[in-house]
């Protein structure tokens, strides 16, 4: 099967059957049916009746497997199309318990509290997520290719914790070592430009009204 991505805010939701991340873990069919029904919906992501559609599949399938973490994560870029922010952040918690090392995920609860207020929230996943990316980057080579994101949500937790300057020091020296790519445009040294030189309000704006 295909695998489709979706681009929601700053991260990248994969939409696929829940038996293919681990194969090791026995998976209902049901689930995987189900899970698989919400692939021709994601290109009518901006229609509100295909959206409630794809989550009573993905409800369906996590009522089957309260485990199917792709199912939980898949709801995210539906929730966040009908702007039911409060669901979101309530399966972005259910996701970071399935995935408690997941650091782009407290980063990504982190961004969707401070964005409705709950500041004290927030600033506890973002204390975490920085823990997480700083633990990460202590043993992960410059060429891996999952530095620049990592680093990058380094850089946000910084800002968003209120040291801006550390934060852009860090951006500046990842676009410097960034090469270019014009065979992607460009997209993550122009993703790391976009972050730089951001006050915390205009980075968490720009992260949840893209």
């Amino acid at each position: 099967m295909k695998t489709l991505k979706s681009s929601l805010f700053f991260l990248l939701f994969v939409v696929c059957s829940c038996n293919q991340k681990n194969p090791n873990r026995k998976v209902d069919v049901n689930v995987t049916r189900l899970s698989n029904k919400i692939i021709p919906l994601v290109k009518f992501i901006d229609n509100p009746d295909s959206c409630k559609k794809a989550l009573l599949f993905l409800d369906s399938a996590t009522a089957i497997d309260h485990n199917c973490f792709l199912c939980y994560n898949n709801k995210l870029m539906f929730l966040y199309s009908l702007k039911q922010l409060n669901r979101m952040l309530s399966t972005l918690d259910t996701c970071i318990k399935l995935k408690p090392n997941a650091h782009d995920l407290y980063l990504n609860a982190g961004v969707w509290r401070e964005k409705v207020g709950d500041t004290g929230a927030s600033k506890s996943y973002f204390i975490k997520s920085l823990q997480i990316c700083n633990s990460v980057l202590d043993t992960m080579q410059t060429n891996n290719r999952n530095y620049a994101m990592v680093t990058t949500n380094k850089a946000i937790n910084l800002i968003m914790l209120g040291d801006s300057v550390t934060a852009h020091e860090i951006l500046d020296n990842l676009y410097k070592s960034q090469p270019e790519d014009p065979k992607f445009d460009n997209f993550e040294k122009k993703y790391t430009l976009s972050l730089m030189n951001k006050s915390k309000a205009q980075l968490l704006d720009s992260l949840t009204n893209p």
